[in-house]
Order: structure tokens, then sequence, then C-alpha cells
């Protein structure tokens, strides 16, 4: 089990996506930005969104504070995930439509966020392979939004490990000696009820450059 950590610089439902749930059922997804983790991420991988700089002084945030914490369930291929009759086709984030006769990803148009085509290469890679159109499905989660909760004093390798986070992300390994303190985080923010992102994201928020959201740097930590 690795755990992947990063910063978030927007949050308004897009990545992460956890609209409020109709049938009782509450479902994380991650389907845009951050390919490099949507790549590589397997079921039982735990994910740490934290609050960047940038967030916290345009709105507000608590800095270096968790704004979602999901453990992953599954990951799907975009024939599943951008289904133009699957059940996942409501879903804010599922911005593509997978055309089964050519093979090919289009994005939807019923939405601004992403609208710009040269956010595909990030979001779904290159045809033919559409090497980042991995969706990780999470239904384990806690997702706190503006209600970032910050991480406790004394899990101090960790806060520094977030106040050292660039654009890209970290890995941490399952035998890292950061393991303990993740644990650690992940129980304590279990005992916390968790919120939901917008049931619906109308566009680009913050003109995000797709340049910037094709970032793929990473770090790896394993003791």
């Amino acid at each position: 089990m690795r755990t992947y950590i990063y910063k978030l610089t927007s949050d308004r439902g897009g990545a992460p996506c956890a609209p409020p749930s109709a049938d009782g059922h509450p479902l994380l997804t991650l389907s845009i930005c951050k390919p490099a983790i949507r790549r590589t991420a397997q079921p039982g991988d735990r994910i740490v969104g934290i609050t960047s700089r940038a967030l916290a002084n345009r709105e507000e945030y608590p800095l270096g504070a968790v704004i979602y914490a999901a453990v992953v369930s599954r990951v799907l291929d975009p024939q599943d995930y951008y289904s133009s009759r699957g059940e996942f086709r409501s879903r804010p984030d599922c911005l593509y439509i997978f055309r089964r006769t050519t093979g090919t990803l289009q994005h939807t148009g019923r939405t601004g966020l992403h609208a710009d085509p040269a956010y595909a290469a990030s979001d779904v890679g290159r045809y033919p392979y559409y090497q980042n159109a991995r969706t990780l499905l999470c239904e384990d989660f806690r997702y706190f939004g503006p209600h970032a909760v910050p991480i406790p004093k004394r899990l101090s390798n960790l806060i520094l490990l977030a106040d050292a986070l660039g654009q890209g992300h970290r890995v941490v390994e399952e035998k890292s000696s950061l393991r303990p303190e993740l644990d650690t985080l992940f129980k304590s923010l279990w005992k916390l009820p968790t919120s939901f992102t917008p049931a619906h994201v109308e566009g680009e928020f913050y003109g995000h450059s797709p340049r910037c959201a094709s970032s793929t740097k990473l770090t790896r930590t394993t003791g």
C-alpha cells in the first residue's frame, strides 16, 4: 500500500469530486488533474490532498491542512467511466464521452470545466492509448473542503513533508518511517464526519494553465 500526498491549488468540486449521494453510497472520484497519480495508483492505495499556499491566500483555507483523504477502491478505464450509458454519466467530473465505434474520447460540452482542448492531454492523454484516462474510485473517504483539518502537531515529520511539497506529489511507500504517522492521521480523520463537493461544476474557476495541470513531477519516500 502506498500513500500519495499532494497540494491542491483549486477545490471547487472537479478534482476531487465527491457530490452528495442520492442513494446513500457516497463516492469520491479523481478523473481529472494529477495524471501521474491516476496512472499508477492501485486499489488499497491512499491519497491525501493538502491545502497549498495559493489556496490558503485566495480562499482562506487553513494552510497545510487536509482537504480530503481517501482509500482507492477501484480503478476504471475510460470505456467504463466515460460510457455514454454508464452509471457515472451524471457525475460532475465525467467530462468526456467514450465513442465505442471510433475508440475516441471527446469532451461532452455540457460543462465549461476543462472545455479547453488543451486540458485533454493531461486529463485523458492522447489517442489511441489515452494513457491518463484512468479514474480512481474511492468509497471510503473524508472530504472537508474549506474546513480543512490541520495535521496534528505531534505528527511532526508529516508536517515537514507537507511543508516541503511543491507542484508535484509525494509517494510514501508502505515500509517508510512515515507510515505510522500517516496511519495515525487517517485514524484521526475517520473520527470526523465527511462533507461533500458541489453537485454541479460549471467551469474552470481560476484559469489554471493546462501546462501546469499536466505536471508529473514526484518524489518518493521509502524510509
